[in-house]
């Protein structure tokens, strides 16, 4: 009893200095963090119910896993650690920038808001008044962004980034942009031009437009392709075509010839609907030299929407051989192979991992249960092709053209036929629920 007495306090005062030490790393940076991560574990190892250490240790584990692209979970840590050691300045603001990071904007400004009223001395951090400046900037809250600048420097505290949030606040208010004052900033951290970029973006996709066309023509020359670039991509990120129309417009007057822009005018035309200029363009951008992995893949895609089954087979086969890991050039190309029963063939190209969107899933596991088929697995070829019809569903209104459906349907349509008369009932039942999955586009008589 003694001994486990005496054993006891061992650990719990092992565990209270190590406890310290991490403690004194924390402040130190990247480095004092580094070490204090495993000291942490190793108290939690000697006391698991030690709450201080746990928090601090999840605090550090979001910190090492939120660049790796783990947001959510590091989010969830942050929080977590935030609720166990709530009177933690550090921890309760580094918990604000990631939301910001994560563009959380609004619980970002709900957090930050919080730490505002709970401990005035994060009035004087620059990361405070960053994140809460950033966050009303990206939810349009342009004077709230303007009054925060201002209030960070009342309290001191300046910089770049401040300067430039302040800059493009009074951009979005009034139309009026200070270019001097912009390049003057560029020039003092270069990586402020993300955050111009980033907002260029935002202000022509919510309507300001001019004040969109104003910031991004106040910048170098030879940055104005990535810029309209980055717009266009976001408007069709966000399914607004005018936008990307527009911005494609102001690209194609500064670099009209280029590969990458032959392939936005492709991909806006795609989206509207406009597959004869879409195809043209695709086959202009693949005729140019410089045509690499990803113009494959698109005009590939753009062949699938628009029915060019050989032109499709040809890019998709192109991109392949250039190393595409695209799982919609595996699905075309192995489909194309099983028309031609040529089924080793479609066979290997499933043999690296291949990862692509609904349109890219929805013909993968489209070949992958003809292959199923073809092999004489018929029930997990009717498992995934009962699952497969779910990508279609899923598909936005521009990707569901009568070419797809033509590439599919009948694919799926003869494993759920040949389901139904397979004479095992679990199979039998899989290709009822195929076949009327997909009763949308094929004749009755398919169900009997």
């Amino acid at each position: 009893m003694r001994q486990t007495l005496l054993g006891l306090i061992a650990r719990r005062g092992i565990g209270w200095l190590l406890y310290w030490l991490a403690q004194l790393l924390l402040p130190l940076g990247r480095p004092g963090r580094t070490i204090a991560r495993p000291l942490l574990a190793a108290v939690l190892w000697l006391q698991p119910d030690y709450r201080k250490a746990q928090a601090y240790y999840n605090y550090l584990q979001a910190l090492a896993i939120f660049p790796r692209g783990r947001t959510d979970e590091a989010l969830e840590l942050l929080r977590g650690a935030h609720r166990m050691v709530p009177d933690d300045e550090a921890v309760h603001l580094d918990w604000a920038v990631a939301l910001t990071m994560a563009n959380r904007y609004e619980q970002a400004i709900d957090v930050l808001e919080q730490l505002r009223r709970d401990d005035e001395k994060t009035l004087g951090e620059e990361q405070f008044w960053t994140a809460l400046g950033w966050s009303y900037l990206r939810t349009g809250r342009f004077p709230l962004a303007e009054m925060a600048i201002k209030r960070a420097d009342e309290y001191g505290v300046t910089s770049p980034d401040l300067r430039l949030i302040r800059l493009l606040a009074l951009l979005a208010q009034d139309g009026w942009l200070d270019r001097d004052g912009l390049n003057k900033i560029v020039r003092q951290r270069p990586g402020s031009l993300g955050m111009i970029l980033e907002s260029a973006s935002f202000l022509a996709t919510t309507g300001h437009r001019a004040q969109s066309q104003e910031l991004v023509e106040a910048l170098p020359a030879d940055i104005l392709p990535r810029a309209w670039r980055i717009i266009v991509r976001q408007g069709l990120n966000d399914d607004d075509l005018e936008t990307a129309q527009w911005s494609l417009e102001r690209l194609e007057q500064i670099a009209a010839d280029s590969t990458d822009t032959l392939m936005m005018h492709c991909e806006v035309a795609m989206r509207r609907g406009q597959m004869t200029e879409a195809v043209a363009k695709a086959h202009e951008a693949v005729a140019d030299k410089r045509a690499d992995l990803d113009v494959l893949e698109t005009a590939g895609r753009v062949m699938v929407l628009a029915g060019q089954r050989k032109a499709a087979f040809e890019y998709m086969t192109g991109a392949l051989a250039k190393g595409s890991r695209d799982a919609l050039a595996g699905g075309v190309v192995a489909l194309y192979m099983l028309a031609q029963d040529r089924l080793d063939d479609a066979r290997s190209v499933f043999r690296v991992q291949r990862s692509g969107d609904e349109l890219a899933c929805l013909y993968a596991h489209t070949a992958t249960a003809g292959v199923l088929r073809a092999e004489g697995d018929l029930p997990e070829a009717a498992v995934l092709a009962t699952r497969t019809w779910k990508f279609w569903e899923e598909l936005p209104p521009w990707a569901r053209t009568a070419a797809v459906r033509e590439d599919i349907v009948p694919v799926l349509r003869e494993i759920g036929q040949a389901a139904v008369s397979s004479g095992d009932q679990k199979v039998i039942e899989d290709g009822k629920k195929l076949l009327s999955s997909i009763s949308g586009t094929i004749s009755s008589s398919d169900l009997e």
